[in-house]
């Protein structure tokens, strides 16, 4: 089945090329103009939105690169609402998969990238917005953050800017996870505000190190919604707040079991030992059941990291032969880049010390050897993307309460040991 798919994929693949090779980067300036006039009052009306050093983008003149953190779906109109222009935004290509929105990401002047994978094109289409003129956004942190706080920022972003070498303005979003939380499908009414710097001008980026360029920004960027609010004390009011919350925390703090919990309402608790919280107005835990362990969902993802790191190591050691996690209902599409997918499988997916096994409902097997994954992430919260052989897999869950970031840690970690064990 693999090898019809993959000469098919083949052929895509380079009619693929041809179209991104003929593909014009330019956003238009009237739907922008559209956009400002009827989504961006909506938008600051609905999330209370205020900015702050806003008028030094006034003064600035194109072409610069806008690096904003990436706290919710809505951060690139938060951010491009007071930029006076269009921000032609890095974006992940498994958006352009869709035909009709391809067509929109073309309008608004998307820059299609592969996520966690160098992309040649993809600097190419950048430097062509540069010489055009144009506005460049990217967000370092490359997704989502899980828990409220920034996400470890790649170091090819400073090495971006130090070849670009036009202004660069950072973007400091607080208050949009709270408002509406990564693993959350409803919005919290509450407040945001977006901090604006000039972090380089092409003269202090000559003179920079790329250490020393990758250092400032994560100081500009770096942030806590859970301190923002602690000082602020916002309320985020919205029915259901922890509803969904296992999507991201999948550890019960008090017995240490792994997907347990569930959400109900505001609350979250552990179906195996009873432990029980509940989401307040301001994003803070309180308890209900046990001692509260974690009164933030940082804390709480900050602890089950480490606990899973320490259990990856004890399952490879073991080399069991009984997986550590297993969904039993999973649906995979095998792929390429931007291009349309193809269903492959129906099944079962289980993690072993070395490999990610998949069982179709007809029996097939398929064996994903950990060290030959590449690219892995999360999409959308609910799908697993990775390259296996040349081949992009898109797992989804068919369980809506199913946790694919605890697989994204668990690779990584058994990848990252290995890499270890090779350099010792």
């Amino acid at each position: 089945m693999r090898e019809v798919i993959s000469e098919r994929i083949a052929r895509a693949r380079r009619r693929r090329h041809s179209r991104r090779a003929r593909r014009r980067i330019k956003g238009s300036e009237a739907l922008n103009r559209l956009l400002r006039l009827t989504l961006g009052p909506w938008l600051v009306s609905r999330y209370r939105v205020t900015a702050q050093n806003a008028g030094m983008l006034r003064k600035l003149r194109p072409p610069y690169l806008v690096l904003p953190n990436h706290c919710s779906v809505w951060d690139p109109f938060f951010v491009n609402n007071y930029v006076p222009g269009v921000i032609h935004y890095v974006v992940s290509d498994a958006n352009f998969r869709s035909k009709v929105v391809e067509f929109g990401l073309g309008l608004v002047g998307s820059i299609p990238k592969t996520k966690v994978m160098s992309d040649l094109d993809t600097v190419k289409n950048i430097m062509k917005v540069k010489e055009a003129g144009g506005i460049i956004g990217i967000f370092p942190e490359g997704q989502n953050t899980w828990d409220g706080h920034t996400l470890p920022i790649y170091f090819s972003t400073a090495k971006l800017a130090k070849l670009l070498k036009i202004p660069v303005v950072t973007a400091r979003i607080s208050g949009a996870y709270l408002s509406k939380p990564r693993w959350s499908k409803v919005r919290r009414r509450g407040k945001i505000s977006i901090r604006y710097d000039l972090a380089f001008t092409p003269e202090q980026l000559r003179q920079a190190s790329l250490q020393e360029i990758d250092a400032r920004v994560l100081e500009l960027l770096d942030h806590d919604d859970y301190q923002f609010n602690r000082a602020n004390r916002h309320r985020y009011v919205g029915p259901d707040r922890a509803e969904y919350a296992e999507i991201a925390l999948f550890t019960c703090p008090q017995c240490r079991a792994f997907d347990t919990l569930r959400s109900s309402g505001n609350r979250l608790g552990c179906r195996e030992c009873g432990y029980t919280v509940r989401l307040d107005l301001y994003g803070f835990f309180r308890p209900v059941r046990g001692t509260l362990r974690f009164d933030t969902v940082r804390e709480w993802n900050l602890w089950q990291i480490e606990e899973l790191r320490r259990r990856i190591d004890a399952f490879v050691v073991s080399g069991s032969d009984t997986p550590l996690f297993t969904e039993n209902r999973v649906k995979v599409e095998i792929g390429y880049k931007s291009m349309p997918l193809e269903a492959y499988r129906v099944g079962r997916l289980e993690l072993y010390p070395g490999r990610i096994e998949l069982t179709g409902s007809d029996g097939t097997r398929d064996a994903f050897r950990v060290e030959r994954i590449v690219g892995m992430n999360v999409q959308n919260n609910e799908y697993l993307e990775f390259y296996h052989d040349d081949h992009l897999f898109k797992v989804t869950i068919l369980d809506p309460r199913g946790c694919t970031y605890k697989w994204d840690l668990a690779t990584r970690f058994i990848q990252e040991r290995a890499a270890s064990s090779i350099v010792v």
